[in-house]
């Protein structure tokens, strides 16, 4: 008989571990979505500006053209009506000589294809409740002047199309298609900015990412292909695009 109880309350503790292990599923995936309906982003524009200075020492041929740094545009969507507290901050990953420890980095932008993860460059702004509720802008950027002295990354991805002839648009082009794109909150950097209220009812009262949020890309995707002339255009050209 006691076997009998033992087996029954181990069989009872069991199953109760499992419902809260469910439970605690549902409770993360509600939040989850919960979420996705506060915030959600997009990639508004993508600029590829080129030059025919070419970084390699056995120069190029006369009329190449090589990229030479690339800008994001993300829009953030609030649906909520609270202020947003959004930011980015990979200038002290990138270059911690320019000391902002203090702010943190906030939240990363990531671009990511295959193996390949790149945290894109951005400015510290101040973080503070926006009360814009509707829609926010962000800039971020991939540009060798702002790439880590030890451990370059942005060289060399620039670098990487620059050696790949004169089709390089049509090639990186494909690549960023590829791509996916994210936000990744840093929570510890805004816990600590929360944690600098004054007035703590304030922070029921605002939004703010919790989870990292996949960017959405419009659909069909270009990009524009600019100059030091401010010369434009956009690619793939309508003919291309009605050939896929």
């Amino acid at each position: 008989m006691k076997l009998k109880k033992g087996i029954i309350f181990i069989t009872a503790n069991v199953v109760n571990k499992r419902i809260l292990c469910v439970f605690s599923i549902i409770l993360f995936i509600m939040s989850s979505h919960a979420q996705v309906k506060e915030l959600s982003m997009e990639l508004e524009l993508l600029n590829v500006s080129r030059s025919n200075i070419h970084p390699s020492p056995q120069g190029g041929i006369i009329g190449d053209t090589v990229p030479v740094s690339l800008t994001f545009e993300f829009l953030m969507y609030n649906h909520t009506h609270k202020p947003v507290l959004f930011g980015s901050n990979t200038k002290h990953y990138y270059r911690p000589a320019w000391d902002s420890s203090d702010y943190g980095e906030i939240g990363r932008f990531l671009m990511i294809n295959k193996s390949d993860t790149i945290a894109l460059f951005t400015y510290y702004g101040s973080l503070i409740p926006n009360n814009r509720k509707d829609t926010i802008a962000y800039w971020a950027t991939i540009e060798g002047v702002e790439d880590s002295e030890d451990h370059p990354v942005f060289r060399p991805f620039l670098h990487h199309w620059s050696s790949v002839g004169k089709d390089w648009v049509r090639q990186l082009y494909n690549y960023l298609k590829e791509c996916r794109f994210v936000y990744v909150p840093i929570q510890a950097d805004y816990q600590r900015r929360l944690d600098e209220f004054e007035d703590k009812s304030m922070i029921d009262s605002i939004v703010y990412p919790r989870d990292i949020i996949e960017i959405k890309k419009k659909d069909p995707f270009d990009v524009i292909i600019s100059d030091s002339e401010e010369e434009y255009y956009i690619y793939p050209p309508i003919s291309i695009k009605q050939e896929e």
